[in-house]
């Protein structure tokens, strides 16, 4: 009895990592209201979501949420807003990405989810799954571009409008809490 008491704890514990991870594909990301802000503009032919606060992946934290979404049926309420942002260099988009521009919280860490699937010729699937975390600076405008083509590409540009947009590096972010990934 105490055996089958155990694994039923298991079992509920794990579906509280499926219920937010299923939440997290319906949830719109939320901007702040308050504080330093910083812009980005999220390009994808995949969906990109965010995680305010954290260097690691959790959608249990407040305005975590889908930021820019290609294919209908999620949440993509902010997929096509315009902040005014300047625009970059780079024509990397992918017939049928999304974009969107947001205020995302400045000096902190903000983790980003992005995961695409598709197929290519002869019909072979692809998926592409990354995670990964920046910090932000007050004031600055980012552009982040989240191609599946095949292949996955993660770029992040802090973007200068009186020079040459700036490489910025992403670190790997894992799971807050290991029981998430169940």
């Amino acid at each position: 009895m105490r055996a089958f008491l155990i694994a039923g704890l298991a079992v509920a514990g794990s579906g509280c990592g499926n219920i937010s991870n299923i939440r997290a594909y319906n949830t719109a990301y939320v901007e702040p209201t308050s504080g330093d802000t910083a812009r980005l503009r999220v390009i994808t032919n995949g969906m990109a979501r965010g995680v305010p606060g954290r260097d690691c992946i959790d959608w249990r934290v407040p305005g975590a949420g889908v930021m820019a979404v290609s294919e209908s049926g999620f949440a993509g309420q902010n997929n096509g807003r315009s902040l005014g942002m300047p625009d970059s260099n780079r024509r990397m988009e992918a017939q049928g990405s999304a974009r969107g521009e947001l205020k995302v919280p400045a000096n902190k860490p903000f983790a980003m989810n992005f995961q695409s699937e598709g197929y290519v010729s002869g019909g072979n699937s692809y998926s592409c799954r990354q995670s990964f975390h920046f910090t932000p600076k007050a004031g600055q405008d980012y552009e982040l571009i989240l191609l599946d083509g095949g292949q996955c590409l993660v770029a992040l540009q802090r973007l200068n409008p009186a020079g040459k947009p700036e490489n910025e590096p992403v670190e790997k972010a894992g799971l807050c809490r290991a029981l998430d990934a169940f």
